[in-house]
């Protein structure tokens, strides 16, 4: 793993399976694209720091009639001095969002029942969540998940994370130390989504 320093800007698009984002790591080397499950935590916005890369390789994808070959970059671990989230400003080109290779190969969607008990949703979420269920119930409780689990299996642990109950959000990602902190209590029952 080398450490380089640099500006990680990451954006949010909709490709064939739904909202995934991906990167574009500016630093002395160059402009690297990053393919990541890293970076599903994160919102859109610039990320200043230093970032653990573990390869560089040439990636690609297929856009309408092209196929774009591109620098990609292989994180392994990102730490923050500073951060702006937000959304990024748009490019003056017309070119169409990449459609990444990583995806996977079915469509990522929660599926709960409507008329499910309390019981069956937190054995979905135990079988979702693993060993780091289950969560913490106080406010101030952290969960630092793992990328490693895969992006589908990541991507329904953060749709539970970043719910909405009542207009209001239970969990906060920290971007800096990376990971979740529990910001309300569930007052009801947990039904999810």
């Amino acid at each position: 793993m080398v450490q380089i320093t640099g500006t990680l800007n990451i954006k949010t698009i909709t490709g064939r399976y739904g909202d995934f984002n991906v990167g574009n790591l500016e630093c002395e080397l160059g402009q690297f694209a990053i393919r990541d499950a890293m970076l599903e935590e994160y919102t859109e916005g610039t990320y200043q720091g230093t970032f653990g890369v573990t390869r560089i390789y040439a990636g690609s994808y297929q856009a309408r009639q092209r196929i774009v070959i591109e620098a990609r970059a292989e994180l392994s671990a990102i730490w923050l001095n500073d951060y702006q989230e937000g959304p990024l400003p748009e490019p003056e080109s017309l070119e169409a969002e990449p459609q990444s290779a990583d995806q996977p190969d079915s469509e990522v969607t929660p599926e709960v029942e409507s008329n499910h008990d309390e019981s069956s949703t937190h054995a979905h979420l135990a079988e979702v969540f693993g060993d780091l269920w289950p969560l913490g119930e106080q406010v101030g409780d952290i969960v630092k998940l793992a990328p490693e689990v895969g992006r589908e299996r990541m991507t329904q642990q953060l749709a539970f994370l970043k719910r909405d109950v009542d207009g209001e959000r239970r969990w906060r990602f920290e971007p800096r130390a990376q990971h979740w902190i529990r910001i309300r209590h569930d007052e009801v029952p947990l039904l999810w989504p």
